[in-house]
């Protein structure tokens, strides 16, 4: 009963589902129907255009591209295929396991890093397909599940290490910069850490139950949900060197040979590890961010492919799987200019936070910052939006700021299972698409959205 229900359930979602382009498209159109609201027309359209090309914030869009290319350029690498060959096995031991197994994984590395499980859960996606692909092509998981279970670091990564709202509020100074002149800025502390917000115990327990919660739902979808037929091919095969007709010429012999992406390739990561060494102190983990990883990615890829030649075909593949993103970053920023430009996210923050009490403060702000991610799917940009708001509400009410910060943050990270955007690059890296992992994480933002609101709850008792 409970299977025929399921896979009704996904078939139907497949069905109706816009592609994430249309996705883009609709809110574009909602954002700007609401901005209306209170904003002549003309106001809109100029904080649309803003925002689509704002510098900053194409730089991000470059940021995340190159993040995606070349973590699939770094998952079609020889070694790398061969490692995640035997990586895998443990993952495959037992079919009843492995979208479970997957899931853990990929909110270990989503916990540590949002880069680090957006790109490392795909790639493990990647090589479980590919092992069931040697096996004789049929996976015994439907790859839908498998692949929501892959993109389940987007669900802890706001109240990890390398969530914004709270690396940000360790910044000195950056609350009262945040607030600007307000009367009230001077109660502000300098700066709250990490001690007080991501390893406080009740972020720590609340994230701890959603990604027990996490794994059991992905170990029962994995017994439960119909296997969806054969696994597609998708990896790239090996340049091969026919020594009759490879040229003889210095630069062929050059694009061909291992010295230069070898020296390449170590110059990157000799430039990735000085970084993390020249500023804060290692064990802090604030030099990972997505240059950081970008540049640690490109070395890597770089000394994983045998040549240059072997990289740049590698790189071909990568890009035509992101190029959905390369038109839906613009117009993100459009609706991310728009919710900053007229006094959109104000208007939605307020509206859920406004007539609350202390009781019920971390449950509005949870609830208002998974409604404004819809909206704006870049962590700092929704902190940039929503965090001068967050601070007030819990001044005036009296609420641990470190408490209403967290709020934030796992309203945040749990409408990801409903946005597609961060999605994208695990779809460009298994050929999945957004139709058949959707129906997954909705229902896993079901489950954890329960769990984390009672928590929100709880916090204040």
């Amino acid at each position: 009963m409970v299977d025929r229900f399921l896979n009704g359930y996904a078939r139907a979602f497949q069905r109706w589902m816009p592609t994430p382009l249309s996705i883009a498209v609709l809110l574009t159109g909602l954002a700007a129907a609401l901005a209306l609201r209170d904003s002549a027309a003309s106001d809109v359209l100029g904080a649309w255009v803003q925002g689509m090309w704002s510098p900053g914030l194409i730089r991000f869009g470059f940021q995340a591209m190159f993040m995606l290319v070349l973590g699939h350029v770094l998952a079609l690498a020889p070694p790398v295929m061969r490692a995640l060959g035997r990586g895998v096995a443990w993952v495959v031991k037992d079919a009843r396991w492995v979208a479970g197994k997957v899931a853990l994984l990929s909110m270990g590395l989503g916990w540590l890093n949002w880069g680090l499980g957006l790109i490392g859960g795909a790639i493990l996606v990647r090589g479980v397909m590919d092992e069931y692909r040697n096996r004789g092509g049929q996976s015994p998981i439907h790859l839908g599940v498998l692949g929501a279970a892959g993109y389940a670091g987007m669900l802890v990564w706001h109240g990890g290490l390398s969530g914004s709202a709270p690396l940000k509020v360790a910044e000195n100074g950056h609350l009262q910069e945040l607030v600007g002149q307000a009367d009230w800025a001077q109660s502000l502390p300098n700066s709250i850490g990490l001690r007080e917000t991501v390893f406080s115990s009740w972020s720590l327990t609340l994230t701890a139950v959603v990604a027990v919660l996490t794994v059991a739902l992905f170990a029962w979808l994995g017994r439960t949900v119909k296997s969806n037929g054969p696994v597609p091919f998708l990896a790239v095969q090996p340049a091969s060197l026919d020594e009759n007709e490879a040229s003889r010429a210095f630069a062929d012999r050059l694009d061909r040979g291992r010295l230069l992406s070898a020296i390449t390739g170590v110059t990157c990561l000799a430039g990735a590890v000085w970084w993390a060494s020249s500023g804060a102190p290692v064990q802090e983990l604030k030099f990972i961010t997505p240059d950081w990883i970008n540049m640690a990615l490109l070395g890597s890829a770089l000394i994983a492919h045998r040549s240059v030649r072997e990289f740049l075909k590698a790189l071909d593949e990568a890009i035509r799987g992101a190029s959905g993103i390369l038109v839906q970053f613009p117009l993100y920023f459009g609706i991310m200019g728009m919710v900053t430009g007229t006094g959109l996210g104000p208007w939605i923050a307020e509206g859920l936070v406004g007539a609350t009490s202390r009781a019920w403060l971390p449950l509005a702000l949870f609830t208002s910052s998974g409604i404004l991610n819809v909206f704006v799917p870049s962590g700092g940009g929704q902190w940039a939006v929503q965090g001068p708001l967050v601070l007030e509400a819990c001044q005036a009410l009296d609420l641990d700021y470190s408490k209403g910060i967290m709020a934030m943050a796992f309203g945040d990270q749990l409408t990801n299972m409903l946005q597609p955007f961060w999605a994208l690059p695990l779809l460009g890296i298994t050929g999945l698409n957004a139709r058949d992992i959707l129906p997954y994480t909705l229902l896993l933002m079901i489950v954890a959205g329960v769990a984390m609101a009672v928590g929100m709850v709880i916090w204040t008792l």
